[in-house]
């Protein structure tokens, strides 16, 4: 009810801000997405995962050197796990866990220079879909699945952007990091392979470009 209620004040005070500001900016952007979850099981290794973000933003002025930017991104995150039983031979596993969000950020911006400003905000996103792929490979017999997590996961995420940015006439470019202090997975019992746990949370790097309409 919080999380929903953190959206639904988001959203109108975006709205809000619109109605009562000229010289609104409009825009496209789409980048690259290095994302990885918090954890701390030491018997698996784990790694970053590439993926996909793309979506909407609109830059609306605030005060001198002051500007606010919410944006609506579809955004692909989660990392990449493997294990290997020193004791046994041909025995390892490797799994990618893929979450795809549909993120909701509102950035607030101040200008240094011209064209270059800092940037930090909240941000919410409502998963659309999480799912473990994952090859397991025991004394030489192969297994290849596909699990469905989405019934094992909390559907809003929290988080908090950090970045740059850069404008170049109506080109413009940033790179930011995200952490999240919301769990991705609910207290779960059930069997999910080993893989989840309800401590995980979301890390994202990311870095994006885009075009503002004049």
């Amino acid at each position: 009810m919080k999380k929903s209620k953190l959206i639904i004040c988001a959203l109108f005070m975006c709205a809000g801000v619109m109605a009562q500001t000229e010289k609104v900016k409009l825009g496209v952007k789409a980048g690259l997405n290095i994302s990885s979850l918090t954890f701390d099981e030491n018997e698996l290794d784990s790694s970053s995962k590439t993926g996909f973000t793309a979506g909407l933003m609109a830059e609306i002025p605030l005060a001198k050197n002051f500007s606010v930017q919410p944006e609506l991104l579809y955004s692909q995150q989660g990392m990449k796990l493997s294990y290997s039983d020193p004791e046994v031979q041909n025995s390892h596993y490797k799994s990618t866990i893929a979450l795809n969000y549909l993120n909701i950020p509102v950035m607030l911006k101040y200008y240094v220079a011209k064209g270059l400003s800092i940037q930090a905000g909240p941000q919410v996103g409502i998963l659309l879909k999480a799912n473990n792929k994952y090859q397991d490979n025991f004394l030489g017999y192969d297994n290849h699945e596909k699990m469905d997590l989405k019934d094992y996961s909390n559907g809003v995420d929290a988080s908090v952007n950090f970045g740059l940015g850069y404008q170049f006439s109506n080109f413009y470019a940033d790179a930011r990091y995200n952490l999240s202090y919301a769990n991705v997975f609910k207290d779960v019992t059930a069997n999910t392979n080993y893989v989840i746990n309800s401590d995980m949370k979301n890390k994202v790097f990311q870095i994006t470009i885009g075009y503002f309409f004049k």
